[in-house]
């Protein structure tokens, strides 16, 4: 075996179809890549793989592995290999692993781009190599079948083209074997002809090991059939050889029966046990404090689940909320999950509330104490839009937050929500929706309120949100407020750049000069490498330093998180006043100036976010301030995935108390990015295009060389 596997390896070096398969698989990779993970900013190659595996190796391997057989057999040097002594399942896997070694080689250049990418992200390696595992294994999946159909026939032509169309088959059938009606049927075709859904599992960070299995097992099955064909052709026709020929057709018939069976059993191993979440941020499983809230429940809970347990040709469920439903019913033994068709029964979800949270929505009902809280669909992911194909494409999962705060909701009694107000009519920002949802996660309900017509601030007010107002309160208005706080009510404050009309927000200064604190005329400006948003090249858009003194950012540093985007801040100004502690939590460089200061004769750490507390007779009062405006925007939180809303939830946790042990989970980014400046992000990307074009160069230069050679 080893004679045959040397003349073959050396055969596609000699031929130069060795390099240019390596030359088209770098090329194909490396497009994707660039795309992807240089300018997506994607820390995972997973988006390369699968198209690389999709599109580039389903025509690749075929013509890698054409002349395997098909050449040898109509040149008759296949007879020299026959009558070698050598096992015929020596040849076939001589041939093989040639075939295999040549695609080992641009795979292994895949495995150093992951710590190369670590240099400028968190990059999760072990989903990053898992995946060029999966991509590996698909790819001997496909060599294994495309020597069997080079076997079959003389002409190397008919042998890519039928390797090309059944792999094609093979990769987009499995759409349609989801939408037949037959359950076992769709189980049995899914379980043998379905090469993409098995990429997919591990694409999307759910290492299932059924696709190992089957990947394996499928690689071993046409090996074996390979074998068979070769050995009928090895022996001439005879009485002995009609004993042979049965006895090849039944271990034929019962192989593919074992490697049926055995993908049809390894389908039916609980999800708990075949599937291994390989994600950063792990959004396919529940986290501990979800399952112990779970554990903890004591009244008896349904999660109504608005799907069909087996999907049809018309609705497809989304198997990850069914999968986050089935671990909070393994955690808890008081939670039990129900199907509930909503074809079958459309106003089913009206009986607890009035929206329709819409297929595959989620209705959480504690049946002891009658409460309920409704889960839409939309509400588990959080999305952005592409505007490069302006379409709509998700950024990150909040299943677990959503399920965990609804059950932690119906089983609290009405005394334990908290209550926050939201000032109104001086032109606030509006609250973003990806930050309404903390709120709601964390079972806080808040409402507008008007101050001009308010008496006071309603007692049961634990928080009060002033949001970026860009007109001035009236001084009735700072009164109400200053003396709600002088109460020891507690405030989130962001200030906004700009005005209406540049008039100067004096009264609403009042409120900020009774924490100690003032806000500066001009921008922070930090020019500082790291400080700064560098893919807009803007010294006003600010990557601040997390405060390691406080919660409120300590524990996003705690969790591996750098910085959040602060587009446009003044500078927070401290005054000593007794009784007052304020402390800095996000702070710029020391070589950070304002924009007043043209000269940057004054350059220094200025604050941008800070926590004020003052001491009362009874009690404390807490002001968070945060000196920029868009600070809690999707638009800015999509830019920095998620950091943002992540010190938005700590923020309110600092600041509002729960009478009972209440969690929140925050929402979990689908990928993390890499934070690359934009001058090595230029130059990698100049330098990824020269090393495309090179090879093409070596491509082109290949394929002239051997026209003229022939000629």
């Amino acid at each position: 075996m080893s004679a045959i596997f040397k003349r073959e390896f050396r055969s596609y070096f000699h031929t130069f179809i060795g390099e240019l398969f390596i030359g088209l698989n770098i090329l194909i990779f490396g497009f994707f890549f660039v795309q992807y993970n240089l300018l997506g900013l994607s820390t995972n190659v997973n988006g390369a793989l699968y198209n690389t595996a999709f599109i580039g190796l389903v025509f690749m391997i075929p013509l890698l592995c054409m002349r395997s057989f098909s050449e040898e057999r109509r040149q008759k040097t296949d007879q020299l290999i026959m009558t070698a002594p050598v096992t015929v399942g020596g040849i076939v896997m001589g041939k093989f692993l040639a075939i295999a070694a040549v695609f080992s080689i641009p795979t292994a250049v895949i495995l150093i781009l992951p710590p190369l990418m670590g240099r400028f992200g968190e990059v999760p390696y072990l989903w990053n190599y898992a995946d060029i595992l999966d991509y590996w294994l698909y790819g001997l999946m496909l060599i294994a079948i495309c020597i069997f159909i080079s076997s079959l026939t003389d002409n190397q032509i008919i042998s890519v083209v039928v390797s090309v169309v059944l792999i094609l088959a093979c990769n987009l059938l499995g759409d349609l074997f989801d939408s037949i009606p037959v359950a076992w049927l769709s189980d049995l075709l899914n379980a043998t002809i379905n090469f993409s859904g098995r990429l997919m599992t591990i694409y999307l960070g759910n290492f299932d090991l059924t696709s190992i299995v089957y990947f394996i097992s499928v690689t071993a099955l046409f090996l074996f059939l390979t074998t068979q064909v070769i050995q009928k052709r090895r022996f001439t026709v005879s009485r002995a050889n009609l004993s042979v020929t049965a006895y090849s057709t039944a271990m034929i018939a019962v192989c593919i029966a074992v490697v049926v069976v055995l993908n049809l059993v390894a389908l039916q191993i609980p999800d708990d046990y075949r599937e291994v979440d390989l994600t950063a941020n792990r959004i396919y499983t529940i986290g501990d404090d979800s399952k112990r809230i779970a554990s903890e429940i004591t009244d008896d809970i349904t999660l109504y689940f608005l799907a069909q347990e087996s999907d049809d040709a018309m609705q497809t469920k989304d198997t990850t909320v069914e999968k986050i439903l089935k671990s909070y019913v393994n955690a808890g033994s008081h939670i039990r999950l129900e199907y509930i068709d909503p074809i079958v029964n459309a106003k089913f979800y009206q009986r607890y509330t009035d929206t329709d949270p819409g297929y595959s929505g989620v209705i959480v009902v504690d049946d002891t104490n009658g409460r309920s809280k409704a889960v839409a669909y939309a509400d588990m992911y959080q999305s952005e839009i592409d505007y490069q194909t302006y379409q709509e494409k998700t950024t990150g999962y909040d299943m677990e937050g959503q399920i965990t705060s609804a059950l932690q909701y119906v089983t609290l009694s009405e005394d334990s929500l908290v209550q926050a107000y939201r000032t109104s009519g001086h032109g606030e920002l509006p609250i973003s929706p990806a930050f309404t949802k903390i709120l709601d996660n964390d079972n806080i309900h808040m409402e507008d309120l008007e101050l001009l017509t308010a008496e006071s601030i309603p007692e049961d007010a634990e928080l009060l949100i002033i949001e970026s107002p860009n007109t001035d309160f009236t001084p009735s208005e700072a009164d109400l407020v200053i003396d709600y706080i002088s109460k020891g009510g507690n405030l989130l404050v962001s200030a906004t750049t700009e005005t209406q009309g540049g008039a100067e927000l004096t009264n609403f200064k009042k409120i900020l000069d009774w924490y100690g604190v003032s806000l500066s005329d001009g921008l922070v400006l930090d020019y500082t490498p790291g400080n700064y948003y560098a893919t807009f090249n803007t010294p006003s858009y600010l990557l601040p330093d997390l405060s390691s003194d406080d919660p409120v950012t300590s524990s996003l540093r705690s969790v591996g998180l750098k910085t959040v985007f602060l587009p446009e801040c003044l500078a927070i100004e401290v005054k000593a006043t007794d009784g007052i502690t304020v402390t800095p939590l996000l702070t710029t460089s020391e070589g950070s100036y304002l924009s007043t200061d043209p000269d940057q004769k004054n350059a220094q750490s200025f604050n941008v976010g800070v926590k004020a507390e003052r001491t009362l007779d009874s009690g404390m009062s807490t002001m968070i301030l945060y000196s920029c405006g868009y600070l809690f925007t999707d638009e800015v939180d999509n830019l920095i995935a998620g950091m943002n809303s992540r010190l938005f939830d700590n923020s309110i946790d600092a600041l509002v108390t729960l009478s009972t042990d209440f969690v929140t989970i925050p929402a979990k980014p689908m990928d993390s990015f890499l934070t690359i400046p934009m001058t090595v992000a230029n130059f990698i990307t100049v330098i990824g295009f020269i090393f495309i074009a090179a090879v093409i160069v070596i491509i082109a230069g290949i394929a002239v060389w051997a026209v003229r050679r022939k000629k």
